[in-house]
């Protein structure tokens, strides 16, 4: 059985069969950086996105890479996400306070 990777956001590396797996918090931050409205197909979005595990390296890699026309598509999105942190914040399930605070970090 091959051993898996959490380098990246991947959970195994791809290989010729096989697509890489991705953790479900990385695909939902690739969702934020879409210019769609990450919460359309899925009304849920935000209340599963802040119960799961935070990935800090991904997300900052993501924020880091994007030039400025780049963050001014999805300028809507990135305003969102913060709003719902800090939504969050006000919540009481402990779980989603701190990943709302990490993420806000």
């Amino acid at each position: 059985m091959a051993q898996t990777e959490k380098k990246g956001g991947l959970l195994r590396k791809s290989s010729a069969s096989k697509k890489p797996l991705k953790e479900k918090v990385v695909l939902m931050y690739d969702e934020i950086f879409t210019t769609e409205d990450p919460s359309k197909c899925n009304p849920r979005f935000w209340e599963e996105l802040f119960l799961m595990k935070v990935n800090l390296e991904y997300l900052e890699g993501k924020l880091e890479a994007l030039d400025g026309e780049e963050l001014m598509k999805i300028k809507d999105n990135i305003n969102c996400l913060f709003q719902h942190c800090i939504q969050a914040l006000g919540e009481e399930h402990p779980i989603r306070v701190v990943n709302a605070l990490q993420v806000q970090c």
